[in-house]
């Protein structure tokens, strides 16, 4: 604090979670040198803070989940100890994929079995809002998992063999058709 003329003045904001009170000595002096001195009491006003952060407590999950899968649940970080949260999918920068995603509660869920073949990250942008409506946005990554799928077909080129032939004669080629196109089946 600093007296100003008259006027007691912050030297810095007051900060309740830091400290609830002050305790100041100040002193009045007359013309003629006399002065009274007295300890004043000044009192701070807790306000609702607004979150400052937020968290995914997973932010990946694996392709072929079935839909509404729990990708994890949501957390926030608040000056104010017990407030409570709800959180959001909102519109802005980093909310792409927010369509593919639905909350419940504080988890945070898929909507459709993802692909890692057709889409393998997500971005989305989410809200958390304290329960006097102060708030903090977040952009998120989700990263889809890539794992070894079951091949869903074999093929043969050839559909029939000629009677007679040799013993290790070629009949056709095998192929197999599978999502991990980049994976060899065996």
């Amino acid at each position: 604090f600093s007296v100003i003329g008259n006027q007691l003045v912050l030297n810095a904001p007051a900060d309740f979670e830091a400290r609830s009170s002050y305790s100041l000595r100040l002193r009045s002096t007359d013309q003629g040198g006399l002065f009274t001195e007295k300890v004043l009491t000044i009192a701070v006003t807790n306000l609702n803070d607004a979150p400052t952060d937020l968290a995914l407590s997973a932010s990946s999950v694996n392709e072929n989940v079935a839909a509404n899968t729990v990708i994890g649940s949501f957390s926030s970080i608040d000056q104010d100890a017990g407030n409570t949260f709800t959180y959001s999918l909102v519109s802005g920068t980093g909310a792409t994929d927010n369509g593919s995603f639905n909350i419940l509660g504080n988890q945070l869920r898929i909507n459709a079995s993802p692909n890692f073949e057709v889409k393998n990250s997500f971005s989305i942008r989410v809200r958390s809002t304290d329960q006097s409506g102060a708030f903090v946005e977040k952009v998120l990554p989700i990263t889809i998992n890539n794992v070894n799928e079951t091949p869903t077909n074999i093929s043969l080129s050839a559909s029939s063999v000629a009677e007679n032939v040799a013993a290790g004669t070629l009949v056709g080629n095998l192929s197999s058709t599978d999502p991990d196109s980049s994976r060899t089946p065996q």
